[in-house]
């Protein structure tokens, strides 16, 4: 009996959600059918077989109105260059239209209420999003899609110069995810939020300047941003979050400000190219495996980066954590010029300097610890500028001469 009615209430579920599942293109120049399924009196689009350039789904199929798209339905769909979601959709679901290599357009209709997480993500071609004015839930501002406040940016859509603009506050969990084409980003001063994986993936990423106004990052904001030199984080910041920088491995430079109390679960891991690091005493927490550790393919395992150094505070987290990984540690001495704390006095110090007198010139909060102030007033005036700068560059070409003497 138990066998019996699993069996109708199997074959009941199917003739409800698979009653029919290709609903053919009714236009002349398209070769493609939708895939879906039925769920009570509504449909959901699961994909599609065959090619299409623009994909207009339909408000009813059979009757019944077409109100979701499912989670990954055209994932990787190397035809589709525009969509039109009808007035009738109400969800997208995570992932949808993630990695279409040519998808350039979105159009959004006004019962869009649920958008997925990484719904539009990796599609190097994404140049606008529109929306119907009446949505209440979501709209685009410079053809990126926001929040309908118009204060969180949702969905990265443009070139390869990104300009995120005015008045954004919150750049929200995977924007820009796996924009590989992306070389820069410029964050308006409004900006004070940054969410999960925002920037991950984006390979060809060089530059980004994180603005003072920013006060919190997301876990993995900048994972994976291979081409990233340098990065200087913002002096609203209290914590570096797990895996932000994972695997940008072109990072040479770091500047962690004196107001940062905490370095995450592999915040710097495998950064290969960063030979050293100075965590200031304000760190009281440094997690696992978070700087001067890398991945060994050979041994599938974790391995200290040959030559790390961390530099830091006697008794510190810092000299704790370099304790515990076996890395060399070298206490923190005052040295004039030595502004990075690297234990040479060269133009990357002096260059530091320039930037920190920028950044206070423009009434923006110093990211130099006490320690690194003192290093940089080369000329003991109390205060630092473009004169300590200068000052550092000649020490440099000195010693540079004498070497080569």
């Amino acid at each position: 009996m138990k066998k019996a009615l699993s069996a109708i209430l199997t074959a009941a579920a199917l003739l409800t959600s698979a009653a029919a599942d290709v609903f053919a293109a009714d236009t002349a120049s398209d070769s493609f059918a939708l895939k879906y399924t039925v769920n009570g009196k509504e449909v959901t689009v699961t994909g599609c077989t065959g090619s299409t350039d623009v994909l207009k789904i339909p408000s009813e199929i059979k009757g019944l109105p077409v109100t979701a798209v499912a989670e990954n339905a055209f994932s990787g769909n190397a035809d589709i260059t525009a969509c039109i979601l009808p007035d009738s959709i109400k969800t997208v679901g995570a992932k949808a239209f993630s990695t279409c290599p040519v998808l350039n357009s979105i159009t959004v209709g006004k019962n869009v209420s649920f958008i997925g997480d990484y719904a539009f993500t990796a599609c190097p071609e994404l140049a606008s999003f529109t929306v119907d004015k009446d949505n209440p839930t979501y709209t685009a501002v410079s053809s990126c899609l926001y929040s309908r406040s118009g204060d969180t940016l949702l969905a990265y859509a443009g070139g390869s110069n990104a300009v995120v603009p005015d008045r954004t506050k919150a750049v929200g969990k995977g924007a820009f995810f796996g924009r590989a084409d992306i070389t820069s980003v410029s964050l308006p001063k409004t900006v004070t939020a940054i969410g999960d994986n925002a920037f991950s993936g984006c390979l060809s990423l060089n530059r980004i300047t994180i603005p003072d106004s920013v006060t919190k990052l997301g876990k993995g904001c900048f994972m994976s941003c291979s081409s990233l030199e340098s990065v200087s984080l913002g002096g609203a910041l209290a914590a570096i979050p797990e895996n932000c920088f994972h695997s940008c491995n072109s990072l040479k430079n770091v500047s962690i400000s004196g107001g940062i109390t905490s370095v995450g679960d592999n915040a710097f891991y495998s950064c290969t190219g960063l030979g050293s690091i100075y965590i200031p005493s304000s760190v009281t927490s440094v997690g696992k495996d978070a700087v001067g550790r890398r991945y060994d393919v050979r041994s599938s395992s974790s391995e200290n980066i040959s030559g790390f150094v961390i530099t830091g505070a006697k008794g510190s987290a810092a000299e704790k954590y370099a304790s515990e990984y076996g890395i060399a540690f070298r206490e923190f001495m005052v040295k004039k010029g030595d502004v990075n704390c690297d234990g040479f006095t060269d133009a990357v110090d002096a260059s530091a300097v320039l930037a920190e007198y920028a950044r206070m010139s423009s009434d923006k909060s110093p990211l130099f610890t006490s320690e690194q102030k003192q290093a940089a007033d080369w000329n003991g005036d109390g205060f630092t500028d473009a004169v300590d700068a200068s000052g550092i560059l000649a020490e440099y070409a000195r010693l540079s001469s004498e070497k080569s003497a």
